[in-house]
């Protein structure tokens, strides 16, 4: 009877254990910590190393084989964002030790705010869920908000300079706690770039701009087609804060060249004969046909939709602005003036023959959209 009491003790014991870390649920599976607590601030990629030991035991000191079961969301708090552990090792046999750390792949990408997750531990095979067989033990991740964001200055995205914008222009803007670490968007099925990207939105007179990067100090957006004629008020927003807003005045065109440097001057971003890559080490013979790109260019004989690509089409697509090309202050004869293919539809491509009679060497490349060129970014072509 003692012995059958003195048991009955030591199992009242183990559950009380159990019910600590686990809810409430009896299991074969001991974790030794019922909760666990992260502290980090949003946006920063200097994740002070963070992590806890749990240790992973079974009643009566069994061996029994267990795995990393995942996460679940604890209602009433921040969105859930999965993975925002790591687990070292995600499997054993008990007893066993792992360690429990933050994600620095995932958690400098989440929005501040509070996180509660329930981390479940079980048996390969077992499918957890709020009930036995899985034990399970509380996380808790606190993500202090940085200040609100705050935007010093709007550029061609091209040129890197101040001035006025176009519809359908990739912008630069700069500034201070714009987003999280840097992160590039990708298009999706339908062709199209999101309006959200790193917790961050743009809104050009109050009309989503499409993403194509963001990072805390800078974002590349697309001007909206229908934003306006004279002005632009530019809204930047970042995990629930507004920075002040900005105003640029409107223009129809606004070109810039994109160039090799990614500084807005210099050798331009050009191809040979849709080969090779211009360079002074490898110029464009004179006679032959270069590729350059642009933004800026204002609207096209055929509409798009905001922050769509273009893919191609049989029929012929161009600005509605007149375009012309010199070369060495000659002009170059154009072959194509259209989309550029993959690209968001505010890029243009223009494909323009080198004149004959120019110079060897780094050659000024000028191009006119409308009663706007580019001269003043100084961009220049390699000639053999």
């Amino acid at each position: 009877m003692n012995l059958a009491r003195n048991a009955l003790r030591s199992l009242t014991v183990a559950c009380g254990l159990v019910m600590i870390a686990h809810h409430g649920n009896c299991q074969s599976l001991i974790i030794s910590k019922g909760f666990l607590q992260f502290m980090a601030s949003a946006d920063s990629l200097s994740l002070a190393p963070q992590f806890t030991e749990l240790a992973i035991t079974a009643l009566g000191g069994e061996k029994v084989p267990f795995k990393f079961a995942g996460l679940s969301h604890f209602a009433g708090l921040s969105p859930e964002v999965s993975e925002f552990l790591v687990v070292s090792p995600p499997s054993g046999v008990t007893p066993a030790v792992v360690v429990v750390g933050l994600n620095p792949n995932v958690v400098p990408y989440m929005p501040a705010g509070r996180y509660r997750e329930f981390m479940w531990f079980a048996k390969p095979g077992e499918t957890c869920g709020s009930t036995p067989p899985c034990a399970s033990t509380t996380v808790e991740l606190t993500l202090s908000r940085r200040p609100p964001p705050n935007v010093s200055h709007v550029t061609n995205a091209a040129t890197l300079q101040p001035g006025p914008l176009a519809p359908g222009q990739v912008v630069s803007i700069f500034g201070e706690y714009l987003g999280t670490p840097p992160v590039s968007s990708q298009f999706d099925s339908g062709g199209l770039y999101p309006t959200t990207l790193g917790n961050s939105t743009v809104a050009f007179n109050g009309v989503p701009g499409a993403l194509l990067y963001v990072s805390t100090n800078q974002i590349n957006a697309v001007v909206p087609w229908a934003v306006g004629e004279k002005s632009v008020e530019i809204l930047v927003r970042h995990d629930g804060a507004n920075a002040p807003a900005v105003s640029v005045p409107l223009a129809e065109t606004a070109p810039g060249i994109f160039t090799a440097t990614g500084n807005g001057r210099g050798q331009g971003a050009i191809i040979n004969n849709g080969i090779s890559f211009n360079s002074v080490e490898n110029p464009a013979p004179k006679g032959s046909v270069i590729t350059m790109f642009g933004t800026g260019g204002g609207l096209w004989t055929e509409p798009f939709l905001e922050g769509s690509i273009f893919l191609g089409s049989s029929v012929r697509i161009a600005l509605t602005a007149a375009v012309s090309v010199t070369i060495g202050g000659r002009p170059a004869a154009i072959q194509y003036a259209g989309p550029a293919p993959y690209q968001v539809a505010g890029m243009f491509q223009i494909n323009a023959r080198v004149p004959l009679d120019i110079g060897s060497g780094p050659q000024p490349l000028v191009v006119t959209v409308g009663q706007a060129d580019t001269a003043q970014q100084q961009v220049t072509v390699a000639i053999q």
